[in-house]
């Protein structure tokens, strides 16, 4: 039988549509977490791994087939998943009446030369570590924090939060960050015509964030970086300057596929002339939370390093 090539190019359309509806079949799509999801939602995101242990979910995407466990407290959770059409099987957001808190507890580690804490949560009996730092309780000073930083596609509007103090600070000592407390803890040290601030109301100097809450993913986790264990008091113009270009910098260069590891914290103590002319030591509180330098240094093992330091006053 012979076959009219009007015919053939019938047969090779039918074996192409057949062939793309075939790959469309096996192929299964993602779920991407969107930031009105992420700025609607409440809860822990978390899942199991391969090994069936339970992780903080850090990434926009979860693969096909993962289940989202978005727990509210440590018995309680609601659970989604990643279907094959790339959609959640039940659709975020999810929010939850009282979501459980990130807490700090008292970790070891040989590269502390003070205290170490780890902040995050405790579920199925296991520590979700969201960053450490390590911390002088004698002086209130922040030595270093350090946390894992993912790649991410956008920035979701940051919670509001009061700062937690974790016994660590007193209500006086927290208040110490108060512009009119710098303003008159600079005039005791420095003399009553210091020239560093010029009246109780003006901002120069804010609670500059190491662990940046711009680094994480979910509400919550940007919410636990507003802890005075993470903070340094940090000339503003710093902090909204230089200092927040390396942080988007450094979010800039990180793949996909993988993280930085990010390390910050001040170097030494910050010290300033006086109106003597003699370098005195900046305290907000007695001889508590010194103002100091700043360092940060990222890398992913021994694949990718760098350092910059950024003295507060240049």
């Amino acid at each position: 039988m012979k076959i009219a090539p009007m015919d053939c190019s019938y047969i090779t359309l039918f074996i192409y549509i057949y062939f793309i509806c075939f790959l469309a079949w096996e192929v299964h799509g993602d779920c991407q977490i969107l930031q009105y999801m992420v700025e609607q939602s409440n809860g822990i995101f978390t899942y199991r791994d391969a090994s069936g242990s339970i992780q903080l979910q850090r990434l926009e995407t979860v693969p096909s087939g993962v289940t989202l466990l978005v727990y509210c407290s440590p018995s309680v959770f609601k659970e989604t998943v990643c279907q094959d059409n790339g959609q959640f099987s039940v659709p975020l957001p999810m929010r939850c009446l009282s979501p459980m808190q990130p807490v700090t507890k008292h970790i070891r580690d040989g590269d502390c030369a003070g205290n170490l804490y780890a902040v995050g949560y405790t579920i199925d009996g296991k520590d979700l570590e969201l960053y450490r730092t390590c911390f002088d309780c004698g002086q209130g000073r922040l030595v270093y924090s350090q946390s894992d930083v993912y790649y991410k596609t956008f920035f979701p509007k940051r919670p509001f939060v009061e700062f937690v103090a974790d016994e660590m600070f007193s209500p006086q000592e927290a208040a110490a960050y108060m512009k009119s407390n710098i303003y008159f803890a600079f005039k005791c040290i420095y003399g009553d015509d210091q020239s560093y601030l010029q009246n109780a109301n003006y901002l120069v100097i804010n609670r500059g964030h190491m662990v940046a809450s711009a680094d994480f993913l979910f509400t919550d986790q940007m919410g636990s970086t507003f802890r005075y264990l993470n903070v340094v008091p940090q000339f503003k113009s710093i902090n909204d300057g230089n200092w927040e270009k390396i942080e988007r910098w450094v979010r800039s260069q990180i793949p996909k596929s993988s993280y930085f590891r990010v390390k910050s914290g001040g170097i030494g103590i910050l010290t300033l002339p006086d109106t003597r002319g003699f370098l005195q030591s900046a305290f907000l509180a007695g001889s508590k939370i010194p103002g100091s330098r700043v360092d940060l240094q990222s890398g992913t093992g021994c694949h990718r390093q760098w350092a910059v330091r950024i003295p507060h006053l240049q």
